[in-house]
């Protein structure tokens, strides 16, 4: 009978025991799982999806965008803006705000000249807030009327010799990149019939001041119309080209044959037709057809085929990197 009792006892705290293990089993898992969720709950993932942001939209804002940008998003209502502005081809990340600001101000834009707009600085008035080029960059460096070269710059030139170029000798000169391309090109124009020339090249800062102060007795708003100012013409930096050909004005040179070739050939060399004729809004330049600056036959190539601008290619492969 003892021993009867003796095994009742025993079974019945083997019992009690396992169902304590169970309930601390239970405890800590739920204290696991409590520990769990409020953690998941400080996670961008949660509080993404809590104001309505699916897996696909969370992991392209967690992807694109860095601590700053998304805590900016989570303080405000679900919006589609922030997905389309990420999913432009030219959408750079520490422009985040400016996009915002500017597409709050022209709401009728599309997302696409949102980007352009901000990415070219053409959100700006001309001249405003011009900030000095990185002359670091070499045949990337960026003049226009958003980056300046100042008044002490002078590139490593040489001459370019008669055979190409109008004007008296020791007249023309460029660097040394933009020479050796430009005979190249020269020398592939010539087989196809065409010889190109030179009209003008390299300019001082006090050159270009002088010219453009030749204007300024009509108005500062007609200088502007017709020349840059000091510092914010591209031929300071001696990449610059100003091409024709025989019988040719500028006012002529886009009818030639000249210059179609130009226009089919002239990346391969290194070379872009700089102020294209419908990209005057973002240029900032009137179109000129006889205008090419040497950027390297990578950059070049990309702004051929995709029919962008240098200022474009700039602001997201060489600015943004």
């Amino acid at each position: 009978m003892a021993k009867l009792r003796l095994k009742k006892n025993v079974q019945k705290i083997l019992i009690i025991s396992i169902i304590v293990i169970l309930l601390l089993v239970i405890s800590i898992k739920v204290i696991i799982n409590n520990k769990k969720q409020k953690e998941y709950e400080q996670t961008y993932e949660y509080k993404l999806k809590s104001i309505g942001y699916n897996d696909e939209d969370i992991k392209t804002i967690t992807t694109k965008y860095k601590d700053k940008e998304i805590n900016y998003i989570l303080k405000n209502k679900k919006d589609d803006a922030y997905l389309l502005l990420i999913k432009e081809k030219y959408f750079i990340y520490s422009k985040f705000y400016d996009y915002l600001n500017y597409l709050n101000s022209n709401p009728t834009f599309s997302f696409t000249k949102i980007i352009e707009k901000v990415n070219t600085n053409t959100n700006k008035d001309y001249y405003q807030d011009a900030i000095q080029t990185d002359i670091s960059k070499n045949y990337l460096m960026l003049v226009n009327k958003y980056h300046y070269l100042d008044a002490s710059y002078n590139p490593e030139l040489v001459t370019v010799p008669l055979t190409y170029a109008y004007g008296t000798l020791g007249s023309q000169k460029v660097t040394k990149d933009t020479y050796d391309a430009f005979i190249n090109m020269w020398k592939s124009a010539n087989e196809a019939g065409y010889k190109l020339i030179i009209n003008s090249s390299y300019r001082t800062f006090e050159e270009q001041e002088k010219l453009y102060n030749s204007y300024l007795n009509e108005g500062i708003d007609v200088a502007d119309s017709k020349a840059s100012r000091p510092g914010y013409s591209e031929h300071q930096t001696g990449y610059v080209v100003d091409i024709t050909c025989n019988g040719a004005s500028n006012k002529t040179f886009h009818e030639t044959e000249t210059y179609t070739w130009l226009l089919d050939n002239a990346y391969k060399f290194g070379f872009i037709l700089r102020y294209p004729q419908d990209k005057v809004d973002i240029t900032g330049n009137s179109y000129e057809s006889w205008h090419y600056r040497y950027v390297g036959i990578d950059a070049a190539t990309y702004i051929h085929d995709n029919n962008i601008t240098f200022e474009e290619y700039y602001a997201y492969f060489v600015e943004a990197q």
